[in-house]
């Protein structure tokens, strides 16, 4: 996937936060949920990025 040797690990939270935010019991504990998501979904994005403009 990437050089990144965290990338995997900001993955696997970008799913358990998408699916604790998909389970929450309330629209507050949702919204935390999802900006944790968008937070390690951003980390991934600038991993994936910097590994191809380093060419690989």
């Amino acid at each position: 996937m990437t050089s990144d040797p965290d990338c995997q690990y900001h993955a696997d939270r970008a799913r358990t936060e998408a699916v604790r935010a998909i389970e929450a019991g309330s629209s507050t504990v949702a919204a935390i949920h999802q900006e944790l998501c968008l937070h390690y979904c951003g980390r991934v994005i600038a991993a994936m990025s910097l590994t191809a403009a380093r060419g690989g």
